[in-house]
């Protein structure tokens, strides 16, 4: 079953899932984007992982990842909650302070 739109370049990801996994109404997921208050971030498998994507959103207090395969299948979701902390810049997007 697919469950993310994929182009082989790039994803696209219901607002749907990434409230689920963000513990935020479907609405606040756009407007947070574009506000920068959920930033992502998409690595690409390399070796035994080739062909597989982790596909990454973070608030500052919550982080979902998804492990897609090149159709955009989902693999494995995890999701991270510190509940009333920051999440710690370990589980940031590389380079983020």
């Amino acid at each position: 079953m697919i469950e993310i739109d994929s182009n082989g370049a790039s994803f696209t990801v219901s607002a749907e899932i990434i409230a689920e996994g963000l513990k935020l109404a479907p609405e606040q997921v756009q407007p947070m984007l574009a506000g920068r208050l959920i930033t992502s971030w998409v690595e690409a498998g390399v070796d035994e992982d080739f062909g597989s994507f982790r596909l990454t959103f973070a608030t500052d207090k919550r982080r979902l990842r998804l492990i897609v395969d090149a159709l955009g299948s989902i693999i494995s979701k995890s999701t991270l909650d510190f509940g009333g902390h920051d999440l710690p810049l370990g589980a940031r997007k590389p380079g983020a302070v």
